[in-house]
């Protein structure tokens, strides 16, 4: 059988190329074409650490149309919209926020806004919305040299690993035109509300039972049978002990003192703009602690914020912050944009032992709590906002809907000022097993458990995707 793998950016890369996935459908006699967008230097370490992957071919570039990308965006505005009144949660609409530099995007987003306005007067007109875009992509050029593409490979399913990703648009058009199957993973926990799915598919793979009740809530044409719960494999790592490093040999590579309790603090992207007076706090409560008893601060920025926001920080706590930057390659100048970036296979390593030999995770609502969690450490959540009347807002990432999931759970601890840093610090490192005492019941909500069966669970789904007629 024979599967082409849509890989439009380096996201996907870590979750599904780098885990057992791939690999096993390979070796069961199956061929994989992985149909990108990603680098030269991508592929390379993917040719280097997954030799059994061999078959790429770069996805043409797709430029839509100005009507194509307005009712696109459109669509995606009057999905909010409707989502906003059926999750009851006006937070979604933080998730509209397109960049508007310049003429022609101000022009595309103000009449985008004023369409999608009256769409969402009617989930019908929606739809409609919808069949019209398919009709201006099946017109692009670029869809009928993909499908060239796909008549010469000849496959039996098509995977996409980012259901929001534009360029995947036309590989998908020609698909179902020319009765191939296609499937996608939606790939992230906080994903459907965004209404970011464009195409249809005839299978979606959800990790868990909230995300299939949020897509069937949200997407009512999508019949119930066609979503499948299979986990995601971006979490496996952790139960593969070859990743796994010493801790004395892990603290002397980085220079971390064996003798010293350890804090992780991951930072979130440039989205947050305030995460460097957060890490800046911490180290001001931690300098309250006689010296020899202080904790260590590992810090991990978000691997593709590459901004030199935190330098004042570093520099002025080195004797308490160790930073330990991800193992990310990228292009240059590619700054903030995860789809120009990619994790080398290294960096497994690097983020596993960090949690692995921390005592504590600290963050601004980072779905690094589930990491933390699967290796059994608490994690604390920052919840005040440490700029007096900031136009961002704390209280507005914990309204978003992917944490209504933490409902009647304590499954992290709160530091809910400046003040209470240093208690909330203490009582983690003292007592760990009664600060987010419910994380891994969390955990199994967000995630099918047993987590490490993923890989296998979506092959096999995939499998019966391909054989059902």
């Amino acid at each position: 059988m024979k599967m082409i793998l849509l890989v439009p950016d380096g996201v996907g890369i870590r979750n599904y190329i780098f885990s057992s996935f791939i690999r096993n459908f390979i070796i069961d006699g199956n061929e994989v074409l992985v149909y990108h967008r990603i680098s030269k230097s991508a592929i390379e370490e993917i040719q280097m650490n997954k030799s059994d992957i061999r078959d790429f071919k770069e996805i043409p570039d797709f430029k839509e149309k100005f009507i194509a990308r307005l009712l696109r965006e459109s669509i995606a505005y009057a999905r909010i919209l409707i989502n906003i009144k059926k999750l009851n949660n006006i937070t979604i609409l933080k998730f509209w926020s397109p960049s508007k530099n310049g003429f022609k995007k101000k022009i595309l987003y103000f009449l985008a806004e004023i369409l999608g306005f009256l769409l969402s007067k009617s989930y019908s007109l929606i739809l409609k919305a919808d069949t019209l875009y398919e009709k201006e992509i099946v017109k692009n050029k670029t869809t009928k040299l993909i499908k060239k593409t796909l008549l010469d490979y000849q496959p039996d399913i098509i995977l996409n690993l980012h259901q929001r990703a534009p360029s995947t648009v036309p590989i998908i058009s020609s698909a179902i035109e020319l009765n191939i199957k296609v499937t996608t993973v939606i790939y992230s926990w906080d994903n459907i509300p965004k209404a970011r799915l464009i195409s249809r598919y005839d299978s979606y793979f959800v990790w868990s039972k909230l995300m299939k009740k949020e897509l069937d809530l949200l997407y009512p044409e999508i019949k119930s049978s066609q979503i499948h719960i299979v986990g995601t494999p971006q979490f496996e790592f952790y139960f593969d002990e070859k990743h796994y490093l010493n801790k004395d040999f892990f603290y002397d590579q980085f220079g971390l003192d064996i003798h010293k309790k350890t804090i992780c603090f991951s930072g979130n992207d440039q989205a947050s703009p305030y995460e460097a007076y957060y890490l800046n706090d911490i180290c001001e409560a931690l300098c309250e602690i006689d010296q020899i008893d202080r904790p260590q601060i590992i810090f991990r920025r978000c691997p593709v914020d590459k901004t030199n926001r935190f330098n004042q920080v570093l520099n002025k706590y080195n004797h308490l912050i160790v930073s330990i930057d991800p193992d990310w390659g990228g292009v240059l100048g590619s700054d903030g944009c995860f789809s120009e970036n990619y994790p080398r296979f290294n960096d497994l390593s690097l983020l596993i032992n960090t949690i692995k030999h921390s005592d504590i995770v600290i963050n601004l609502g980072s779905t690094m709590a589930h990491d933390a969690a699967i290796l059994d450490k608490p994690c604390l959540y920052l919840n005040y906002d440490p700029v007096v009347n900031s136009v961002f807002k704390v209280e507005d990432i914990y309204n978003f809907q992917h944490f209504k999931s933490m409902e009647n759970l304590k499954a992290v601890g709160w530091i809910n000022s400046k003040d209470e840093i240093l208690k909330k610090i203490v009582s983690a490192l003292i007592n760990p097993s009664q600060v987010g005492k419910d994380r891994k019941k969390w955990l199994e909500k967000i995630v099918l458990h047993p987590i490490e069966n993923s890989s296998h669970i979506l092959n096999k789904k995939i499998l019966k995707c391909i054989s059902v007629s």
